[in-house]
C-alpha cells in the first residue's frame, strides 16, 4: 500500500533573531536551492539504502526544503530513524 510522506531536514531549536531584509528574488534563489539540494540528498539516501523500488513518486524542489514521497511504510520507518530527516505521514481530509 502506499502512503504520502513528507521529509523535511531535521533542525535543532535555535533562538529567535530576525531576518535582515533582502531582495525577495534572492530569499526565492536561496530557497529553490536549499530545496534542490536537501531532495539530493533524500534521494541519494533513499538509493543508498536501496529503497527506491519502495517509492512510487518523488515531488519535485519547491521553495522550501520539503519532499512529498509515494511509498512504502516501511521507507518512512527507514526514514524516521535517520538522524538527518523528520518524515511522518501527511494528514488525508474527507470533505463532506
Amino acid at each position: 500500500m502506499w502512503i504520502e510522506t513528507i521529509v523535511m531536514p531535521r533542525e535543532e531549536p535555535a533562538h529567535y533573531c530576525p531576518a535582515p531584509q533582502r531582495d525577495r528574488a534572492a530569499v526565492h534563489a536561496a530557497g529553490r536551492a536549499e530545496s534542490q539540494q536537501f531532495r539530493d540528498s533524500v534521494l541519494s539516501y533513499l538509493r543508498n539504502h536501496e529503497l527506491m523500488n519502495a517509492v512510487k513518486w518523488v515531488s519535485e524542489p519547491g521553495s522550501i526544503a520539503m519532499v512529498t514521497l509515494h511509498c512504502t511504510s516501511g521507507v518512512l520507518e527507514r526514514l524516521q530513524r535517520e538522524p538527518r530527516f523528520e518524515a511522518g505521514r501527511s494528514l488525508s481530509l474527507t470533505a463532506y
